[in-house]
């Protein structure tokens, strides 16, 4: 009879995980499932009292509007330019910034590492009127390369921050042994940290190129010409005033998700190992 009611236990413990699974799986995917479905809904259908939850009837006319009779895709490549290049330099500048802080002494080195937490934290609203006059003097106003001057300045301490902790899991030994071996600093840091922090490093580029992917207060102040602007200003250039271009929204919205969706799939190893790594705190 223990054991029976041992078992019972057991099935209702698991039936509940999975109704709490389950249940949070379509929370979260149910409005992504919305938008693929109202990017596909003919405009005669879109704006039902009652929507249907499985459409009717399709079409892809928004997606031919979305290429022909707009300008998103060259939205799309822009962000896809500001984005890759802000997050390689921010990485670069991160890897030997978080290296140096992990492994030299030097006096400074404490604040230096409280400044990039109080950097990662401080709001883009309180810095986007000081970062617009930096950029406009800087000639660089309504243009996508000033965004690239703005967006290390909050996606460097982001990087800094993950970095440290899966740096300063790499035991120290490693290295001496490297310099030992007659390797320089630079040497070891590409043989030996490198190579072994890689799952801490896609994942701070994946988060990093989604942050800058996703960015809109900079985009919006910075660029006003459609041909400079991104992509989450051209998603949000289809609602004028009140009125809402539900198609165009929504189409415009499934292809601005592409791109962050294949990185994730591509790098979700990663993701998930490089957590776990990153768990420790400087």
């Amino acid at each position: 009879m223990v054991v029976k009611a041992a078992t019972v236990r057991t099935i209702q413990k698991n039936v509940l995980i999975y109704c709490i699974v389950i249940a949070g799986l379509i929370w979260t995917l149910f409005p992504v499932y919305w938008m693929v479905k109202t990017s596909f809904t003919p405009n005669e259908h879109m704006y039902a009292s009652k929507p249907a939850l499985i459409p009717t009837e399709v079409t892809a006319q928004h997606y031919v509007d979305l290429f022909n009779e707009t300008e998103f895709m060259g939205n799309i490549k822009n962000s896809l330019y500001v984005s890759g290049l802000a997050t390689l330099v921010s990485l670069v500048i991160s890897i030997f910034g978080s290296y140096s802080l992990t492994r030299l002494k030097f006096k400074g080195r404490d604040f230096l590492v409280k400044s990039i937490i109080i950097c990662y934290l401080m709001p883009a609203a309180v810095l986007f009127i000081p970062m617009y006059v930096l950029v406009s003097k800087l000639g660089f106003a309504d243009n996508k390369f000033g965004l690239l001057i703005i967006y290390p300045t909050f996606i460097v301490p982001y990087c800094c921050y993950m970095l440290l902790s899966y740096f300063k899991a790499i035991p120290k030994s490693l290295e001496q042994a490297a310099l030992i071996d007659g390797c320089s600093r630079l040497q070891t840091l590409w043989k030996i940290i490198l190579p072994i922090a890689a799952p801490g490093i896609a994942v701070v580029a994946t988060f990093a190129f989604t942050m800058s992917w996703n960015e809109f207060l900079y985009a919006l102040v910075v660029t006003t010409s459609p041909s400079q602007q991104t992509a989450t200003i051209g998603i949000a250039s289809f609602k004028f005033s009140d009125t809402f271009i539900w198609g165009l929204l929504m189409s415009s919205s499934v292809i601005a998700s592409i791109p962050a969706a294949v990185l994730y799939l591509g790098a979700q190893s990663f993701v998930i190992g490089g957590l776990a790594d990153g768990g420790a705190k400087y």
